[in-house]
């Protein structure tokens, strides 16, 4: 059954029994030294993703022409039609 309780575990608490923790004693530094090159992994993978994406300088080297102010003006009142039109 799934819930039986096995041997190595107080049948009360279901904590492990002293012979359940000599048993896995040997390995637990392998497997903390496993667990720390995972996250390792993980994290560097992460680092790299995220400065990677996260540099901006896609369109540096384009550059912007000067506008005046009347293109401005106009450019403000079209803004405010598509905005007023897309809240109704």
């Amino acid at each position: 059954m799934v819930l039986d309780p096995s041997k190595y575990q107080d049948r009360r608490t279901w904590k492990m029994t002293p012979a359940m923790i000599r048993a896995r004693q040997p390995f637990f530094k392998g497997n903390m030294i496993g667990l720390a090159l995972l996250v390792a992994v993980t994290g560097g993978v992460y680092a790299y993703t995220y400065n990677f994406l996260h540099r901006d300088n896609d369109f540096a080297d384009v550059p912007i022409p000067p506008i005046d102010e009347k293109e401005l003006a106009q450019l403000k009142k079209e803004y405010e039609v598509l905005k007023a039109n897309r809240d109704k």
